[in-house]
Parts: structure tokens; sequence; C-alpha cells
């Protein structure tokens, strides 16, 4: 019997390029073309077939007391937690942050938490209460590596990253957990030995999916559609769906999905050609705006970040109204009614295309997320990609003074 996540012959294509090129370990400085993400001295990608078994079974009193510990820190900490998700303002954080509990009063649980580890780290009361400090735990503090936990007088600490890789690679909490997972400088080498050592599908599409999105952000894209690529070979993750919509899209669907995004939708290309129902009038492609500054909006009126950004967007189409620019909102709406609703009660005087769920345009974009924002310049070409506010309005200026040495004379 072949072990999981092993494919039938060796179809993956090896991280480095060409096929017989070897990569350096993430993060090692010797090799600073590219780093590794499959296993070092092998042509080949392939998982582990022994070792990091799953968690043990546990003696009921460390269950229960590692529930006991993990509630009391809630109790104490909980009210702050939930200040602070709320908090928007400077005002609202500053008042959270008066209900912020202290070390002396969290230390000593998280201590008795991590005993609890360092007598046995195998079972799944040892995984719980390693999740639950690389997730919530700020005292004692995870230092920034965020791969070890250390108390502040010096006391020896708990290597989160370490233990998990040794003990728990299989087991499918640790997939949910890395939804979430602190990012770091060591946060790449544990995604990438966590990806090569697991074949638990669930942990290794987890894993693989942090560590492209961090790759990308990271401007490291050779690396990213490398991993990327990997993913798409790996005929396991068709069974791992990465929403939790019926018929949804698989691992396997975001993996090539993000080859299509990295290769063809990065900064410096063209956009595809992409189109859309306008409201009050026939379809139209993006290439209509060629000549000018464009800035295109993915989104949907059920998107709190969409609608938080309207205010702001009103002002930027004022601000260019008699200049080479155009803001294009996509709707991505499930019903067009929804949108021209909205539109009824909500000023938006700039252009609108509905192209509801599941589109064509969507699926060229790669569109995981909205807002998704793409700023063009009048080739076509993009230049800048999910930005913002102030951010946004300086892309925005660069562009029409590179393109017609006209910014915005007002200063505003």
């Amino acid at each position: 019997m072949k072990p999981l996540g092993s494919p039938d012959k060796p179809v993956v294509a090896p991280l480095g390029t060409p096929a017989t090129a070897k990569m350096a370990p993430l993060g090692k400085a010797s090799k600073p073309s590219v780093a590794t993400l499959g296993k070092p001295g092998k042509p080949k990608f392939a998982l582990k077939t022994s070792g990091g078994g799953g968690a043990g079974a546990a003696a009921p009193d460390r269950v229960v007391e590692v529930k006991r510990l993990i509630d009391t820190y809630h109790r104490i900490a909980i009210g702050y937690y939930d200040r602070m998700v709320l908090a928007e303002t400077p005002d609202e954080i500053a008042a959270a942050e008066i209900h912020k509990p202290s070390a002396k009063a969290l230390r000593p649980i998280v201590r008795l938490v991590a005993e609890i580890i360092a007598v046995d780290p195998t079972d799944e009361p040892a995984l719980d209460a390693l999740l639950f400090i690389s997730k919530y735990v700020e005292v004692p503090i995870i230092d920034e590596t965020l791969g070890k936990v250390v108390f502040q007088d010096g006391a020896k600490g708990v290597d989160i990253n370490a233990l998990i890789l040794e003990h728990h690679a299989d087991n499918p909490k640790v997939a949910k957990a890395l939804r979430t997972w602190p990012k770091g400088p060591e946060t790449d080498k544990f995604l990438a030995a966590l990806f090569n050592k697991s074949h638990n599908p669930e942990v290794r599409a987890s894993a693989g999916i942090n560590l492209v999105n961090t790759l990308q952000r990271s401007e490291k894209a050779d690396l990213a559609v490398q991993l990327a690529e990997i993913m798409a070979a790996d005929r396991y993750l068709d069974g791992i769906p990465i929403t939790p919509r019926p018929n949804g899209p698989t691992a396997r669907d975001w993996a090539e999905g993000k080859v299509r995004e990295i290769r063809l939708l990065s900064v410096g290309n063209v956009l595809p050609d992409v189109s859309g129902a306008k409201l009050g009038g026939d379809a139209e492609s993006i290439t209509d705006y060629r000549g000018k500054v464009v800035v295109l909006d993915v989104w949907t009126t059920w998107c709190g970040p969409c609608a938080a950004m309207i205010p702001h967007q009103r002002e930027m189409v004022e601000r260019y109204r008699d200049k080479p620019f155009a803001l294009v909102s996509v709707s991505c709406d499930a019903e067009r009614e929804t949108l021209e609703s909205f539109l009824e009660t909500t000023e938006m005087p700039w252009d609108h295309w509905w192209v509801g769920t599941d589109s064509e345009l969507q699926e060229s974009l790669n569109i995981r997320s909205f807002p998704t924002i793409l700023v063009l310049d009048p080739k076509g070409v993009i230049r800048f990609k999910n930005i913002k506010g102030e951010e946004l309005d300086e892309a925005i200026e660069s562009l029409l003074e590179e393109f017609t040495g006209s910014g915005d004379q007002t200063g505003g």
C-alpha cells in the first residue's frame, strides 16, 4: 500500500529550475537566489512515510487539566481580547488596553501549560496546549523568531514549532491552527518543513497555502509559483475544500489559480482582457479603458472592508474627474438586483460592472477575497495591487504624472 500523499509515479516537478537544479534550504545565505521547499539534495519532491506520528492516548487528568488552565486563561483575558477585536478608533484601542491582564496574572497559568507539554509532548492535550500558546499567549513572550515561548525570568521555554513537527505533523488540528499562525523570520522554514513532513492532506494544504501567500507577499514569486505547482500536481489535495461552500474550490484548484495569478497577474504584466456587464449599458472590456489610469475594484455589497472604502473612493473620483482616470467597481454579488438596490441608497458615481458569482472574470483574475484592487496604467499594465487610502492616492498621482505630466495640482 502506498503511503498517503505518495503519487503513483514521480510526476511532481522539483522546486529547482531546471529539473536537475538543487536548492539551498530556506533561510540559508549561501544560496540567496533560490530557497528550498522540498527535501535538500533530492531532485524530486516526496513526502516522508515515517515518523511524525499523530498524538497518542492521553491520561484523563491531563485532558481535564489542560482544559481547566486554558479556560482560566480565557476568563482572565477574554474581556481584553473581545474589546480589542471590536476596537477601531485610537480611543477604543486605548480603552481596551486598560483591560489587558497583567503578566503577573497570566504567567503562572502559562507556565503550568508549558510544564504539561514538557511531561509528554506527544499526546492530544500537549498539542492543544501548544496551539493555545501559539495563538493566544503574549506573556510569557513568544520571541521574535516565533518558534519558541520564553519566560521573562529566563526559565526554559517551549519550542512550539519543533514539537509540532516532531509529534503532531499529521494532526488535522494543526491544519486549522495554521490559518492564523503568527508570522516571523522562522515561519517560512516551519511551514516548508511541515509541508514536506506531513502526509495528512489537510495539513499539507493549509501549510502550502499559508507558505505560498507568505512567499508571494515577500516578493519571492519564483518560490511561490514552484510550491503552487507542486500543490497543483498533488491529486490528494483534490479532496480538501478551502471554503465551506458546497462544490467550492479545493486546495488543488486554489493552487492552479495561484500559479496563473503569479505568472499572469503579477505587477508588470498586462491585465488579461476581462469584461463585465455594465449597469445601464452593454457589456464592456477593460481594454475599453486604454489611455486612462484605471483602478479596478472587485467587491461585493456585503463586504465590510469594501463598504468602508466608499467614502474615499467618492473623494478620489471627484479629485480626478478632469483627468484621464477611471474607477471601475466589479460586483460579485449573486444577484444584479442586490447591486442595483445598494446603489439606490449609496452614492457611488462611477462605472459599475456586475459579473455575479463564479464568473469568468473571477476565474481569470483568481479572485479569492474582497476587495481585490488592481491599478492599471494607460497601457493596461498592472502597476499596483491591493492598495488603498493614501497609498492608492500616491499610486494614481505617480501614474498620472508619468503618463501625462498632470497629477493632482491641488495638493489634495
